[in-house]
């Protein structure tokens, strides 16, 4: 079951603070931490901990950290299609944390300087892509690579992040679309304020032609919706109470946990409740890889989970 995941690689350098900062004041922070991060590599190695073989196609600076093809091959992840950019630097993301939430300021960097269209169909990648179970991608890479891998995925999952305005072309071949209430507030127009309003939205998107759509509701769980011939399905997966140390990439041990579970098989519902477990495990501990729990402490956790109420 080898899940691929395109997508940003980033330096976290991470400052812990009492509180988050109003704009225009500094705050002291209490530590730092520097780290490997960025939503693509988040999620692969979420997917790989997860139980997933994992390959990794992404973009980095020409003089990388050599600490940062080591983390990542740590976790069994491929890395033959993670190319070096010429006169680029790698991407990095600055990240304030308080109280288990966090303000992220990203520069893009080698992640946004991509190959042609041509220039990827004859690369490792397009091999990849094409024999994978399922392929990954965020909105932290241009749309236009994203859209590429779309094109020639046998199964898309698309975690709609940072939120932006998408072609209706990419959008039809998401199974599934991974927004929170945000970013599905810019698909929709309007903002949701319970799970039952977040599954009209997300039912209304499946309407439309999205072939499934899970929204991410925090700490309240998720909602999962798929298209069913001329109508949708879908229902409501609560999320286990726990006590939050750091929010950091708790939706990317979602998405990642997601992808394994897709990729073995599991129906979405299953699979719903399997990420659910595996984001609760993941805002427990500080950081982000090193919190992401492995297969057998999400399967664990299962017991935890409360069960879905579906269909709504």
């Amino acid at each position: 079951m080898t899940v691929v995941v395109l997508g940003s690689v980033n330096r976290d350098v991470v400052c812990e603070v009492p509180r988050l900062p109003a704009p225009g004041e500094t705050t002291l922070a209490i530590g730092t931490r520097t780290n490997l991060g960025g939503k693509g590599s988040n999620q692969a190695v979420a997917a790989a901990k997860a139980g997933g073989h994992v390959e990794f196609v992404a973009r980095i600076g020409a003089d990388p950290d050599p600490s940062l093809r080591k983390s990542l091959r740590e976790y069994g992840i491929g890395l033959d299609a993670v190319g070096e950019v010429p006169g680029a630097h790698t991407g990095t993301a600055y990240i304030t944390v308080a109280g288990g939430e966090n303000q992220i300021v990203v520069d893009p960097a080698a992640n946004f300087r991509w190959e042609t269209d041509a220039e990827l169909d004859a690369s490792v990648a397009a091999r990849l892509v094409a024999d994978a179970e399922v392929v990954v991608a965020q909105l932290e890479v241009p749309v236009r690579v994203v859209a590429w891998a779309a094109r020639r995925a046998r199964r898309f999952i698309l975690n709609a992040a940072p939120a932006a305005t998408l072609p209706t072309d990419l959008l039809h071949r998401c199974d599934p679309l991974i927004v929170n209430e945000t970013e599905l507030s810019t698909f929709t127009g309007t903002s949701a304020t319970t799970p039952r309003e977040t599954f009209d939205q997300a039912r209304e998107l499946c309407l439309s032609g999205v072939p499934a759509v899970v929204a991410t509701l925090g700490a309240a769980g998720a909602v999962w919706v798929r298209r069913d011939g001329r109508t949708a399905v879908g229902g409501y997966q609560p999320a286990p109470r726990v006590p939050a140390t750091d929010s950091t990439g708790a939706g990317d041990a979602f998405v990642g946990a997601l992808a394994t579970a897709l990729a073995r098989g599991d129906d979405l519902p299953t699979g719903v409740a399997f990420a659910t477990a595996a984001a609760a495990l993941a805002v427990q501990s500080p950081g982000t890889h090193t919190a992401y729990p492995t297969r057998e402490q999400i399967t664990a956790a299962l017991d935890t989970v409360p069960p879905a109420t579906r269909p709504f």
